[in-house]
């Protein structure tokens, strides 16, 4: 059986191809393996499809607290080992963790003769590369502490995807892809945006390269287990049912985020908009939010009067057990970075949770100052 793996640092849109990458592969049989360093499950949530993506049909896996590329490498082995004698999947893609180092994934692979590695893919933040990597000039001067695992992900990659392109001018993309094709010659380079890519540049390639892969190895101590730098970074997880004050969230992330913080991402709500269960996602400068869902707690209520009888009685049931106030909704937020950073940026977070008189004007219908965009992209 073979297998696409996609790589790339922290934010580069991952799971936002792979959504894409389902939705256009057709009538191929895919099984997928996500893998998320934190231990909140953000990307599993995101990918998960009762109906035709998921643990019980036995073509999905989720591996988080940890990367595939090191402390989680058994788990990852066992899923290999169940999957490759398996003839109900066609293909099968390996959504990596911004953290992992390719080569322990290669080698994993390799020892199974079952297995064959057709793809190996690399994201790139274009926006992000140019700013905090100096286009890739830091990469290939070795002068970035994340330098090593980006080499190698970049190195060892087949099919390079530069993804939001649309932020940068012509000259910035023509000096990214100059550095690029300096660190890795032979890999097809291509412009993708929100995931928007033909599945058989990702499928079926036959590109990857295991020879030249074993000599980058060989050559870079770095992209070894033993050596990994994975343990630089670390994540916090945030977990509060509380609704975040949407002023403080804007100031802190637009005008304090400093640069040690590479991601946070999770699923939010604000006390101005306490009906959308709404997906947060921060990549190095760049911060976003998108609607994904509706809190039960607020279409209990039957804001719109669209529900029969049975519906909200059905709502009910479900929140049942469920915060007294908040109801189902709460905050489920990683931070991922290094820890010194953490330490001074998590508690910042914290506080921009609601204060008790905050929450007590909420629940009086109050209203708050909020600057965030009025519509949002749903998921």
């Amino acid at each position: 059986m073979r297998l696409t793996v996609i790589s790339g640092f922290l934010g580069s849109g991952k799971t936002t191809l792979l959504r894409r990458l389902l939705r256009m592969s057709g009538e191929l049989r895919l099984g997928v393996i996500v893998n998320d360093m934190s231990e909140l499950e953000v990307d599993g949530d995101l990918l998960r499809d009762p109906e035709n993506l998921n643990e019980a049909r036995g073509n999905f896996a989720s591996i988080q607290a940890g990367s595939i590329s090191g402390t989680q490498r058994p788990a990852f082995a066992a899923v290999l080992d169940a999957w490759q004698g398996r003839d109900d999947l066609d293909h099968i893609v390996i959504e990596t963790s911004g953290s992992t180092h390719p080569w322990p994934l290669v080698e994993e692979i390799s020892q199974r003769p079952g297995l064959t590695l057709d793809t190996f893919a690399t994201l790139i933040d274009a926006k992000a590369f140019m700013e905090d990597f100096g286009g890739g000039r830091l990469i290939r001067e070795l002068s970035h502490p994340q330098a090593p695992l980006m080499l190698a992900q970049i190195q060892l990659a087949g099919v390079i995807l530069l993804t939001k392109t649309e932020q940068l001018p012509p000259p910035s993309l023509q000096l990214i892809a100059t550095h690029l094709s300096a660190l890795n010659p032979q890999a097809s380079l291509y412009a993708v945006n929100y995931g928007r890519i033909s599945p058989e540049k990702l499928l079926g390639t036959r590109s990857f390269d295991l020879e030249k892969a074993r000599q980058i190895a060989a050559q870079w101590p770095a992209l070894t287990e033993n050596a990994a730098q994975a343990g630089e970074l670390g994540s916090t997880v945030i977990d509060d049912p509380r609704p975040l004050y949407p002023r403080r969230l804007w100031t802190l992330f637009r005008e304090r985020l400093g640069t040690g913080i590479h991601r946070s991402k999770g699923f939010i709500w604000l006390a101005s908009r306490d009906r959308d269960v709404l997906l947060w996602n921060q990549a190095a400068g760049s911060v976003g939010m998108e609607l994904t869902a509706y809190w039960k707690a607020a279409l209990v209520t039957n804001p719109d009067g669209k529900l029969v009888p049975e519906e909200i009685a059905l709502l009910q049931e479900q929140l049942q057990g469920a915060h007294p106030v908040f109801g189902d909704r709460r905050c489920e937020l990683t931070v991922i970075g290094p820890e010194r950073d953490r330490a001074v940026f998590v508690p910042e977070l914290q506080e921009c949770f609601c204060t008790d008189e905050e929450i007590a004007h909420w629940r009086s219908g109050g209203s708050f100052d909020d600057p965030w965009p009025k519509s949002l992209l749903r998921v």
